[in-house]
């Protein structure tokens, strides 16, 4: 979630998504955009839940849903399987497939920009997101992918590298095309940014947070977060 003046940008949709965001003390009618990266159900089987919610709630200004091109007519598919488009008094969902172009723009709202670049996520079209909020920071999410010069290049100049760290790298293809937390420090390194924040660890290793960390800065040369369930970061982040 990026929240800033003027944007609220809900990335990805897991499950109980209005239960999180009112968790997080966000308002869930304020949401401005909805980002899905991918079709794996940990990136999108929330959206049904997540707009059959906002219809109770009474929302009625229309949201936009940004996703590869290819993916929107499976999203339109789903939502229409459960009956949530399209009915009377249900307020509109835009559904825009993102340019493909390596940094195209998606959306700008307020003062935040958001631009884009493919990753790499096996067989499953996918992309990495960069949110840039004028004068105050950029954050890039790299979302579920194996080491990508791709990501590298979306985030140089970004101060912030949300990046999968899926498992150790004693365990390195046990799934594939996702990263270790040693790449994920190699990434960051080689974007040259600041800060750099695991995400995606898998539940077997869930007791080795910190040497996951610990893995991660000894690649990247900094000290590093794993991300925590509904932990807020502050934007600007801190220098």
């Amino acid at each position: 979630m990026f929240e800033t003046p003027g944007a609220m940008v809900l990335v990805d949709c897991g499950g109980s998504p209005i239960g999180r965001l009112r968790q997080a003390g966000l308002d869930p009618r304020g949401l401005t955009h909805v980002v899905v990266t991918h079709l794996h159900p940990d990136h999108s089987y929330g959206l049904p839940s997540l707009l059959q919610n906002l219809r109770l709630l009474r929302r009625r200004d229309p949201l936009p849903v940004l996703c590869r091109p290819e993916h929107v007519d499976p999203l339109r598919q789903i939502l229409a399987l459960f009956g949530i488009v399209d009915r009377p008094g249900t307020f509109p969902v835009a559904f825009t497939g993102i340019d493909l172009a390596p940094g195209a723009r998606a959306f700008t709202a307020g003062a935040l920009t958001v631009t884009t670049a493919s990753n790499a996520h096996g067989t499953m079209p996918n992309f990495a997101l960069r949110a840039d909020l004028a004068g105050a920071g950029t954050v890039v999410y790299s979302s579920d992918t194996e080491p990508a010069d791709s990501v590298v290049a979306l985030a140089r100049g970004a101060h912030t590298l949300i990046h999968e760290a899926t498992f150790p790298h004693r365990d390195r293809g046990r799934f594939g095309h996702h990263s270790t937390a040693q790449e994920a420090g190699e990434i960051a390194a080689r974007a040259g940014v600041r800060r750099l924040i695991l995400t995606h660890v898998d539940a077997d290793y869930h007791d080795e947070m910190e040497a996951l960390a610990d893995e991660a800065g000894q690649a990247f040369g900094h000290p590093v977060d794993v991300a925590r369930e509904l932990g807020a970061y502050a934007w600007p982040p801190a220098i």
